[in-house]
């Protein structure tokens, strides 16, 4: 499964920080990803866009920012015009 089989929208490149519930006032990086915002709710992360990569959701109580983003154009989609 890839990350557009679970949403089939814009992708965006970004760095994402999200609160680390394992250590209270701690925040997670994850530099370089592929996100989807949604569904609705939820943040889709991917370590890249190709096929076969994890895809983990989380909920977006957990999300601290996510920064740097520039949309994913995948050669195989059309661009929305």
């Amino acid at each position: 499964m890839d990350i557009t089989t679970v949403n089939d929208r814009h992708l965006y490149s970004g760095t994402v920080r999200l609160r680390d519930p394992a250590r209270p006032g701690a925040v997670v990086e994850l530099v370089d990803r592929v996100v989807r915002f949604g569904p609705p709710g939820w943040l889709t992360v991917a370590d890249g866009a190709d096929p076969g990569r994890p895809i983990e959701l989380f909920p977006t109580a957990q999300v601290v920012a996510v920064t740097e983003l520039g949309e994913v154009h995948q050669p195989d989609r059309p661009v929305d015009g």
